[in-house]
């Protein structure tokens, strides 16, 4: 071994040792880190979305960054709307962006807080009316009757033809609502109970699986109607406690990678959010029923580009774009950090090779995207997950911290601070990782646990 190279494990050593000191490390039960949370909390009740991390963990990780009143937070990364919903229900101000048409219409109907419960359960003997208009309706009937198949592959395999034809009456009825506001909420319980409710699909683990739901009893109107219910409900809660009026909330359909385009009226000094996990899931896919359905896409084309531009979509033609050619790291440092781990998929697989080069490509440029709409003093906190890929474990918490402490640092004065937060299951690592840009890391407050090995965060946004 030659001096040169034992000088550098040397180094390596001691910036991994120095890193475990630095680093805490907690258990976060399943029912406070992911969606599981949510299911019977106001609002975060409204849709479900599978991938998502809970509103206690979005609750600790406001608490951890400290932020203050008059403070705007953000989350490039929306989703179902958990951290706007928890921003906005504590009484702060918070904006998220959201590619995806669907969740971006979930977060902007999660919020229509000033809509009298009254006037929306007046709505239901309208639509009551509506679905009863269907009864003995076929398939094949409804051109006559002014509807339309939405145009999803193979529509027959997503809902059962009797179930289906109850759906379009109902949306029709929906659509017809004259207040936009009311319009949307009612749209927002038809994606609610969408899927699996009404829907030959299973939830399984994460992704959509196929049933035959040929001898089920689905009651459309009643499914419907119970969570047009729970949503009156839960706004006569916020009118009692005042959480309508609180706090400013707005969502952007924007893709958070490229910010080039878009104009605040703020700029953000905390960020909380989830990036999508390194583990194929597919969002646009997995949300093609209620995009179809609620006739924000109209053709197969919209839904595999939308995947392309996404940050971890491997659907349709984004699959076979990735299994092409060998994809290059777009920094040294995801060079140095990364093109060890890819070289070895690539062993095996060019494709997942690829997708994992071009998962750390894009949720790196996303992080330097935020430098123009973030303060100088922002602290940010990321959700992250680790996955196996090949029988090659992706750190992607470690990885991330590797490539950010890699980027060139403004200010250096500020010592290097990490604290994480995590929760082990059977398949996945998830880590809550704090970091400031234009600096070294902001910690959050010291926490008891076990250190584990992790990479010190340095500069984000240079």
């Amino acid at each position: 071994m030659n001096d040169q190279l034992a000088l550098e494990l040397k180094e390596a050593d001691a910036r991994e040792e120095g890193v475990a000191a630095l680093v805490s490390h907690d258990d976060i039960h399943v029912s406070k880190s992911t969606f599981l949370n949510g299911l019977a909390n106001h609002v975060h009740r409204w849709f479900r979305l599978t991938p998502s991390f809970g509103p206690e963990l979005v609750q600790e990780m406001m608490e951890r960054l400290g932020v203050r009143d008059g403070e705007t937070v953000l989350d490039p990364f929306a989703g179902a709307g958990t951290t706007l919903i928890e921003a906005k229900l504590e009484g702060r101000d918070a904006v998220g962006f959201e590619i995806n048409p669907l969740l971006h219409f979930v977060n902007e109907a999660s919020l229509e807080w000033a809509v009298d419960p009254k006037v929306l359960r007046h709505q239901l003997q309208r639509l009551e009316s509506e679905v009863g208009k269907s009864e003995g309706v076929a398939l094949d009937d409804l051109e006559a009757h002014g509807l339309t198949i939405p145009p999803i592959h193979n529509p027959t395999r997503w809902w059962r033809p009797d179930i289906l034809v109850q759906i379009l009456f109902l949306r029709r009825g929906i659509f017809a609502t004259e207040d936009p506001h009311v319009r949307r909420l009612l749209l927002l319980a038809l994606a609610g109970v969408l899927v699996p409710d009404l829907t030959n699909v299973t939830l399984g683990r994460l992704q959509l699986h196929f049933i035959d739901r040929t001898g089920h009893d689905i009651n459309v109107w009643a499914i419907f109607s119970a969570h047009v219910g729970r949503i009156a409900d839960d706004l006569e809660s916020l009118r009692e406690s005042g959480a309508h009026l609180r706090g400013y909330a707005r969502c952007y359909h924007q893709n958070s990678m490229d910010l080039s385009q878009l104009r605040l009226d703020r700029r953000v000094s905390a960020v909380v959010t989830s990036p999508p996990y390194p583990n194929r899931y597919s969002y646009v896919w997995n949300t093609r029923p209620h995009l179809y359905m609620l006739g924000l896409m109209q053709t197969a084309k919209e839904a595999s580009d939308l995947d392309k531009r996404t940050i971890g979509g491997t659907w349709g033609t984004a699959t076979s774009e990735l299994s092409k050619g060998v994809f290059e790291p777009a920094s040294p440092a995801i060079a140095a950090v990364v093109g060890p781990v890819v070289e070895e998929i690539r062993a095996q697989d060019n494709l997942m090779a690829n997708y994992v080069m071009h998962y750390f490509n894009r949720l790196t440029a996303q992080i330097a995207a935020m430098e123009p709409i973030v303060t100088d003093d922002a602290r940010i906190a990321y959700v992250v997950g680790n996955s196996w890929i090949k029988g090659v474990y992706i750190e992607t918490d470690v990885m991330l911290g590797e490539i950010v402490d890699r980027m060139p640092v403004a200010n250096s004065s500020s010592l290097p601070k990490m604290t994480t937060c995590s929760r082990i299951d059977s398949t996945v690592l998830l880590t809550l990782m704090f970091f400031t840009p234009k600096s070294r890391v902001c910690g959050a407050p010291e926490r008891g646990g076990r250190p584990r090995r992790a990479a010190p965060l340095g500069s984000a946004l240079e």
